[in-house]
């Protein structure tokens, strides 16, 4: 579940109420579906085109989704760039040039009506029990969405920065920095979406939620770096602390016997028996590769430590490539992944193991029990525990996934308070740096 946002967002040159009347079709319906194109949905921000689920879009506005999408395809709105063939490829639609390149957005209502208060009372329970039966499943089966009682007392930490009405967009700064940079041409397919994310701000308009793997997504984290210097939390600008490599470093987290058997049991992954069971006894060894490895990580080294395996690697592409072989299928791709696999296995064989082993059924698990990871330490574990803390209940604290963010005038004292913490409750050196969201770079 998630704390909606109350408006959908459409190119400004578009005739909505024209449009509407002339179809005869409801306008927030309409609107929820351009929005899509404007703001465009996660892992989708790179394409002029969309994939439109139509599952998603069923649950969305209903079955006239269809007529919806077949009218604006009719009066030339969006295009169909790819059909769909069972099994192969899904519909992919794109906004037309007249709408694609507008120089602006516009607003419009897209709240639901609500239910009667017993109705909405029965609904939420029964969203309670099929998540509780979910969790049942393993991990990968669950389908069941974070009932919305959950989600605000799980996140409470985060959601209440973004209902004090003390964090502001400078919108005029924003914009100047879209025009400097010259998104609109060298970026055109993500202009509209930009400016969206500018509108939502103005109009504090958040979409807060999470994921199956409890990472909190709201408008924030869509937004781009570059843009981050534009906003403010009660008058002061806003900087970030950066955990350095932090999907190896949570590999160093996860790689004990306790918290792996304890997964297995949970169903939170689902991994080859006997793989576990030689690698759980394999740990009671206290390898020294690994003691070398989380040394590497906790000095925010590591990617360094790869740059000799070769004469063209530099940080940036030992990283890029480690990343991708933590989380691929195991197909090597390119040289410089096939290179940086072979020493990782030579190198750090424990970590080469439990590759293997949290791959063993469906490579996804590694990725997910990752992100599981970081939001149990990030979120659920500090997040909480800083909020709570009476010292600290006036210090904002927003994150962007292993990005702390707060005040300038808090930023040193943020710092100190999350390495004393990792210290004390997981016993790691976690690596820091500070993000100056200052300087506008894309």
């Amino acid at each position: 579940m998630a704390i909606k946002s109350k408006y959908g967002r459409y190119p400004n040159n578009f005739d909505l109420e024209g449009f509407c009347s002339t179809n005869n079709l409801p306008a927030e319906k309409v609107v929820r579906i351009l929005t899509l194109f404007v703001k465009k949905p996660l892992g989708q921000e790179e394409s002029r085109t969309l994939v439109l689920n139509a599952t998603l879009l069923k649950r969305s506005v209903g079955d006239i989704y269809r007529n919806i999408l077949e009218c604006l395809l009719v009066n030339g709105v969006v295009e169909n760039t790819a059909p769909y063939e069972k099994g192969v490829t899904s519909r992919e639609y794109q906004l037309a040039d007249k709408y694609f390149y507008a120089d602006g957005v516009k607003n419009h209502s897209i709240q639901a009506s609500t239910l009667n208060k017993e109705l909405e009372f029965r609904n939420n329970e029964r969203k309670i029990q099929r998540y509780l039966e979910d969790l049942k499943l393993p991990k990968v089966d669950r389908t069941a969405e974070l009932p919305h009682q959950i989600f605000i007392q799980d996140y409470a930490s985060l959601i209440k920065w973004f209902q004090d009405g003390k964090l502001v967009i400078d919108a005029s700064k924003a914009y100047k920095i879209i025009d400097e940079l010259n998104i609109r041409l060298t970026e055109p397919s993500k202009y509209l979406h930009y400016l969206a994310l500018v509108d939502i701000f103005k109009d504090k308009d958040y979409h807060l939620t999470s994921d199956p793997n409890h990472r909190f997504y709201s408008s924030f984290t869509n937004l781009p770096r570059f843009l981050r210097g534009s906003l403010m939390y009660d008058n002061e600008e806003l900087v970030g602390l950066d955990v350095s490599n932090t999907q190896p470093l949570l590999i160093s987290v996860i790689c004990e016997h306790d918290y792996l058997e304890e997964l297995y049991l949970n169903r939170d992954i689902d991994v080859r028996p006997r793989k576990l069971v030689k690698f759980l006894r394999y740990l009671k060894t206290n390898p020294e590769d690994l003691i070398i490895y989380k040394d590497l990580v906790e000095r925010g080294k590591l990617y360094e430590s790869f740059i000799d395996v070769d004469p063209s690697f530099d940080r940036d592409i030992v990283k890029d490539n480690l990343v991708k072989v933590i989380n691929d299928k195991g197909n090597n791709r390119t040289r410089a992944r096939k290179l940086i696999r072979e020493a990782l296995k030579a190198r750090f064989p424990s970590i080469a193991m439990l590759l293997d082993v949290l791959k063993s059924v469906d490579h996804r698990y590694a990725a997910w029990t990752l992100m599981t990871k970081e939001a149990q330490m990030f979120i659920f574990h500090f997040a909480s525990t800083f909020g709570n803390n009476p010292d600290y209940e006036n210090i904002p604290l927003f994150t962007i996934h292993d990005c702390f963010v707060t005040t300038r005038s808090n930023a040193e004292l943020l710092e100190k308070v999350i390495k004393q913490f990792f210290q004390e409750n997981y016993k790691i050196n976690i690596p820091l740096k500070i993000e100056d969201f200052s300087h506008p770079t894309p």
